[in-house]
């Protein structure tokens, strides 16, 4: 388990709160699944400073605010609840970055935290942290006859290589490693979703790219 996740919550529980979280100690939560998050970073500044610092820790660790964190991060809580999973894996949040921080010791622990995900979430058409990766104006529907037989009709059909290989995201050195070491992929792309596995690649419109 990785050292510290990201808590999100439990739907089912009567005090949920959507938009309070904490940081969990990934001892503590052995045997749980979590997902982990690839993505872009933003610049970082003191206005919209999101990361957990040695100053903020503690108070994390008892309760921080969904509705602080940049719109990506967003997105990716959003995704983890509605899979049913509660602990979420973000660099900049169960890191601790800067100064006094462990991001040193924390980075060679890497290969583990996305080889042991559930699965990993690729924030793929975001350009950064601020820019989210749900918001879509495309529309489809699906079709299925007696037989089982669906039918996907859409506005846009997959692209694979360019809406998931020549992304941004995916130019970055350490996601050759996020991706490769992970067990399962989700790619939310600018118009469909690719699901990516050790059995292949399969597109939002069902096709299925690569085996």
């Amino acid at each position: 388990m990785p050292t510290r996740l990201l808590y999100v919550g439990d739907p089912g529980n009567p005090d949920y709160n959507p938009n309070a979280l904490k940081l969990v100690p990934g001892g503590h939560i052995v045997g749980k699944k979590y997902i982990a998050l690839s993505y872009c970073w933003a610049e970082i500044d003191s206005k919209n400073d999101f990361r957990t610092t040695k100053e903020n820790k503690d108070e994390r660790e008892k309760e921080f605010l969904f509705s602080k964190l940049p719109r990506t991060l967003q997105d990716a809580i959003e995704v983890a609840r509605r899979l049913g999973v509660q602990y979420l894996w973000i660099d900049a949040l169960c890191i601790v970055q800067g100064e006094g921080g462990d991001w040193g010791l924390e980075s060679k622990r890497m290969e583990d935290v996305y080889t042991s995900a559930y699965c990993t979430i690729a924030a793929t058409s975001a350009s950064g942290s601020y820019a989210g990766f749900l918001a879509r104006n495309i529309e489809h529907v699906y079709i299925e006859d007696d037989s089982g037989r669906r039918v996907y009709i859409g506005t846009d059909i997959a692209d694979f290589d360019k809406e998931v290989e020549e992304a941004p995201l995916n130019k970055r050195a350490w996601v050759v490693q996020e991706r490769l070491l992970s067990c399962r992929t989700i790619h939310f792309g600018a118009h469909q979703m690719y699901w990516e596995c050790g059995e292949g690649i399969y597109c939002e419109d069902l096709t299925q790219l690569k085996r």
